[in-house]
């Protein structure tokens, strides 16, 4: 079949925005991105890039425009509140389970990179351009921004965060909520002034991402900006639940860990937080679309989650990367928009779920208290043997069946979650689906009618044009 023309609008350029952008225009759709704020960008706070989101961006070049802001560590180690060392990974072994690396970089050097991907790609790219509202038909979306602004497209996926202005008119009743006690704390120190006022940090503080837990609550520190810098998350069980930004003395918080690691607590002593954020979630629900199929929900505007996983940024771009292929299908003329939506539900609405629940978990297990905390480092203690033996790669060392309770950086932990490549998936969903409504020849067991939705017209040599992801 000719291949379909389709307008896709993206409201939101974060990071799941422009991945979806991406994926997208790499599948032959327009796009239009219309982001709110004056310049595109993104705080300069550290994230992780896990082997489930660095395939992406190997696979489309934007590793190579982030260059040396993309750094990965020799050492993942987790230590007590008192300095002992409970768990260690090795990273270059986790490259070699999943296949990919796992980097750390700030949040705005991969936004800057995702940017001019989506530049590269052809994406119109539109800053200042809140949207105020939307219409929709059977056939099509008309956006209007606060500008008076009109837009038409086949698609519109909101894209707007944990605040989505898509999701309130889509569903207004359907809110972020706080789920438990935890705040974060974010900062980063410049690496020179850290070694300036924390000398002993020096022989700790290398090419190394290193977590203290404790009681209620832990602490995570690990390189950004080519080694330049240090990314500081804290995290802690407050008193109350956390519904919104809260101001917060600074005593107060270093009062949190006046009994943990000493050099720890200098590190702490040097950022000044003023905040205590919310980890909102975000419930499930069966769909994130309207009843048209042609507004769709992505990233944090559908499936807010706690960050003890670090997979929140990674999920929304598993999003778009998922909807870029089954769009592709759809300008293939294989499938109908709705049935993309639909197939994009089904699969990724589960899958976001057992992330949120992945999260709750593992954040429950580093605050562990008391008895708890005694078995969970007894559980590891085989880790740090092996280490202690100098085996170049302990877990070759544990057995089969051995898997740590660390689960955010360890990819035999839950491999479903760092294993896993959104656009295999979506190609693997769009072939389910064509079979389950498709017809079988009960002799020879073909399914009757995807050799032609498979293979396009004979061109003028004689030639079939193959659909590149058959077998």
């Amino acid at each position: 079949m000719p291949p379909r023309k389709l307008h896709v609008g993206i409201c939101g350029g974060g990071l799941g925005g422009l991945t979806a952008a991406i994926a997208i225009a790499r599948a032959g759709a327009q796009v239009t991105l219309l982001e709110a704020a004056r310049e595109l960008g993104e705080i300069g706070a550290g994230i992780q890039v896990f082997s489930n989101v660095s395939r992406l961006l190997i696979r489309w070049g934007v590793d190579e425009i982030i260059g040396d802001n993309l750094i990965a560590v020799d050492e993942i180690n987790t230590w007590g509140a008192d300095n002992e060392l409970i768990a260690r990974f090795d990273p270059k072994l986790g490259a070699k389970q999943a296949g990919f690396p796992h980097w750390l970089v700030r949040r705005d050097h991969l936004h800057a990179g995702l940017a001019e991907s989506a530049r590269r790609h052809g994406v119109n790219l539109i800053v200042g351009s809140r949207v105020q509202e939307f219409q929709c038909t059977k056939t099509s979306v008309e956006v209007t921004t606060v500008h008076g602004v009109e837009h038409t497209f086949d698609l519109l996926i909101g894209s707007d965060g944990i605040k989505s202005t898509i999701r309130r008119t889509l569903f207004p009743d359907w809110t972020p909520q706080a789920a438990s006690t935890v705040a974060a704390f974010r900062g980063i120190l410049p690496y020179k002034e850290v070694f300036a006022k924390v000398p002993e940090a020096r022989q700790l503080l290398r090419n190394t991402m290193d977590a203290w837990i404790g009681p209620n609550g832990y602490i995570l520190l690990y390189p950004l900006s080519a080694g330049t810098e240090l990314n500081v998350v804290t995290l802690f069980q407050m008193n109350h639940i956390v519904k919104t930004p809260e101001d917060m003395d600074l005593d107060e918080f270093r009062k949190l860990y006046k009994d943990w690691n000493p050099m720890a607590r200098k590190v702490l002593e040097m950022v000044n937080y003023t905040q205590k954020w919310p980890l909102l979630v975000l419930p499930p629900r069966k769909t994130w679309s309207n009843e048209h199929k042609n507004v769709v929900l992505l990233g944090d505007a559908a499936h807010c989650m706690q960050n003890h996983m670090a997979q929140g940024a990674a999920t929304a771009m598993e999003d778009g990367a998922f909807l870029g292929t089954v769009i592709g299908e759809v300008i293939r003329g294989t499938i109908e928009l709705p049935e993309a939506i639909d197939i994009y539900e089904k699969r990724r609405i589960p899958r976001v779920w057992v992330k949120q629940q992945a999260s709750f978990v593992s954040g429950t297990i580093n605050m562990a208290t008391g008895d708890e905390a005694a078995r969970r480092n007894r559980a590891s203690a085989p880790e740090v043997e092996c280490w202690d033996h100098n085996v170049v790669h302990p877990s070759d060392q544990l057995p089969s069946a051995y898997r740590s309770w660390q689960m955010y950086c360890s990819p035999t932990s839950i491999p479903g979650i760092l294993y896993y490549d959104p656009e295999g998936d979506a190609d693997n969903a769009v072939c389910e689906y064509l079979q389950e409504k498709s017809e079988m020849d009960k002799t020879t067991l073909v399914t009757k009618g995807l050799w032609d939705k498979w293979w396009g017209a004979v061109d003028n040599n004689g030639l079939q044009t193959v659909r590149s992801s058959v077998v």
